[in-house]
């Protein structure tokens, strides 16, 4: 018995098959769609057509200037949000803190970031798109619609992003200058602003001391003589210079009645010293020598 093989259902299983993959759309045709009129820019930075199918090239500068904007207007929003907020809120935080430099590097890592990763990012968002409307929908009119619908740019999402990002930028100045300036080399301890000079307040307290001194000194006891003899009086004042009690310390020379008659003299002087009152005190002891 001869057995013949029979290879015509093979044969055309294999001829239906050609015929389906002849009417998948091919990724490049998709790509064009999904891209629009800028695809022959973006099949060179793809490098499609390179035989030796290296990676997209490392370069991109609309994504370098623009970075958020950019994913924006090319429909992909979850880069775009990402690059919207990361950058601007490390930028604020450290500039705040008081590190601006810190803030600048943040700011053109991130553009550099971007300008390196967009080519990557935008071929992977199209395809994406690519493999979702070929499984999802069937028909060439279809799918070029879909596609057409999913890919190309988005002014609208551009002008809401010009829009928000004008008003983010504005809430960072208001943000930034809002904040308290400190000066690093400030002492912690608060000075007054015309603090006066110590040297020149201690002398002008020594002369006021010295005035006092030589007004009660007019109350010496006549007859006394001055020259080796010593008292320390204490005077309780009342503003500007009205004796309101005194007293003598020791060590004291006088004898009991000079020691009076000075006190007398002494409860009816006027203590006031114009143009030093702000070194009055109610309480002062004056040594009186000769």
């Amino acid at each position: 018995m001869k057995i013949e093989p029979t290879f015509g259902r093979a044969e055309g299983g294999a001829e239906r098959d050609a015929v389906s993959v002849a009417h998948e759309p091919c990724e490049k045709s998709a790509l064009v769609t999904v891209v629009g009129d800028r695809f022959s820019t973006y099949c060179r930075l793809w490098r499609l057509d390179d035989a030796a199918a290296r990676a997209p090239r490392r370069w991109h500068w609309p994504a370098f200037l623009f970075s958020s904007l950019w994913f924006f207007f090319r429909r992909m929003p979850v880069w775009g949000t990402i690059w919207f907020i990361v950058p601007p809120l490390a930028m604020t935080t450290f500039t705040l803190m008081g590190l601006p430099l810190l803030a600048a590097v943040v700011f053109v890592v991130c553009r550099v970031l971007a300008g390196i990763l967009a080519n990557s990012l935008y071929l992977s968002h199209c395809r994406r798109i690519v493999r979702k409307v070929i499984a999802g929908h069937g028909g060439a009119h279809r799918r070029h619609a879909e596609l057409q619908k999913a890919g190309g740019v988005s002014y609208t999402a551009l002008v809401i992003a010009l829009a928000v990002t004008a008003s983010q930028n504005t809430l960072i100045n208001l943000a930034v200058r809002s904040m308290p300036k400190e000066n690093p080399m400030q002492s912690s301890v608060h000075l007054p602003a015309n603090r006066p000079d110590p040297d020149l307040e201690y002398a002008e307290r020594e002369a006021y001391e010295e005035e006092l001194r030589a007004i009660a000194m007019t109350a010496w006891p006549a007859g006394v003589a001055a020259d080796g003899n010593v008292c320390i009086v204490e005077l309780r004042l009342t503003p500007p210079g009205k004796v309101l009690d005194a007293n003598v310390l020791e060590p004291c020379t006088l004898d009991e009645a000079q020691r009076e008659r000075l006190l007398v003299e002494i409860r009816r002087t006027d203590f006031t010293v114009e143009g030093k009152m702000r070194f009055f005190t109610r309480h002062t002891v004056i040594g009186l020598r000769g």
